[in-house]
């Protein structure tokens, strides 16, 4: 179910992803997957 394009109050509404970026993501970095590494231990954590 969604918005009928003839109702006036959807007119004015910006689309859920305006100004985002789309598409795919950067691939995480070596000191972000150290930092997440690091947390999983501190907390005693098994990674999946």
């Amino acid at each position: 179910m969604g918005y009928s394009r003839f109702d006036p109050a959807m007119q004015a509404r910006a689309a859920w992803n305006a100004g985002k970026t789309v598409g795919t993501k950067r691939p995480l970095t070596q000191k972000q997957i150290w930092a997440i590494r690091f947390h999983l231990d501190r907390e005693g954590r098994l990674r999946d």
